[in-house]
């Protein structure tokens, strides 16, 4: 977690998602500082409406979707006294094949005593490629990576003070929409970063601005065209290439994997059309 000067991109003199050129530019964080401190900045790279608009999503997604584990980790934070000392643990008990069976109620734990949970969707790839997925696969699915050993630790502690059989934490699900847009502002402002504005038409702006709820066609789980072995070091990896073949060839694309050493599922957002 890079908390010094990273790597800095000087400004195209106009917001990257917008392109106004006339209002306030502020510094876009590639990677976001929540994630990574000063890992990766564009400087004076979006206006202030835009700002507006994609700060909401972004924080939901890091504060209070990540909160818990973002202060797990000691990820960086502006503010400390936004720092959270507490987890709030939902327990049920569940019967011997998992499914629920009654309610156990909360438990606020110190940070320090909660499990590691990290959540992202796993998806079918990007519809533009062309790959032959179902509907249902296009949604996709919640992943989520708990400690398994401290999670089941506390699941008997709580059985065991209620009188239960068998007990479980009901992790939370990150906000499928919130994270797919996160992810496209994230791949656009990195694409952008390293190749500059005129390199491609940009696909994404629409969503990334809230104007389109299309996210599937360019923003989805990688098919697995490229063969890359991750660095466990790594917190956020990003890739930068182009489509070989198929539909979108030639189509400039990047692939985001959070967290490489908790296993997440990697993505693969297609930013941008040939220019």
């Amino acid at each position: 977690m890079e908390r010094g000067e990273g790597t800095r991109f000087p400004s195209i003199g106009r917001c990257i998602y917008c392109g106004d050129d006339r209002d306030k530019l502020t510094d876009e964080h590639v990677i976001p500082f929540a994630l990574s401190g000063n890992t990766v900045i564009f400087e004076a790279a979006c206006c202030i409406p835009c700002q507006r608009i994609i700060q909401p999503y972004e924080q939901r997604i890091l504060r209070k979707q990540l909160g818990v584990f973002r202060a797990r980790i000691g990820a960086p934070t502006r503010n400390k006294k936004d720092r959270l000392a507490t987890s709030r643990l939902h327990f049920i008990e569940v019967d011997e094949s998992g499914v629920p069976v009654r309610d156990l109620g909360y438990r606020d734990l110190p940070i320090d005593e909660a499990p590691f949970a990290f959540s992202v969707w796993d998806l079918a790839p990007p519809r533009v490629l062309g790959e032959a997925t179902t509907e249902a696969e296009h949604v996709g699915r919640p992943w989520t990576y708990v400690q398994r050993d401290v999670a089941e630790k506390l699941a008997r502690m709580v059985a065991s003070e209620t009188g239960s059989k068998h007990a479980a934490i009901r992790v939370d699900q990150i906000n499928r929409e919130d994270f797919l847009r996160f992810l496209a502002k994230l791949a656009h402002s990195f694409a952008i970063s390293k190749k500059g504005s005129g390199a491609f038409k940009p696909t994404l702006v629409d969503q990334i601005l809230l104007r389109s709820d299309d996210l599937t066609t360019f923003v989805g789980g990688d098919p697995g065209l490229v063969v890359h072995e991750s660095d466990p070091a790594n917190m956020t990896e990003l890739l930068l290439g182009e489509v070989t073949d198929g539909p979108a060839k030639g189509c400039t694309a990047v692939r985001v994997r959070l967290y490489p050493l908790l296993g997440t599922p990697a993505h693969i957002v297609v930013v941008g059309t040939p220019n």
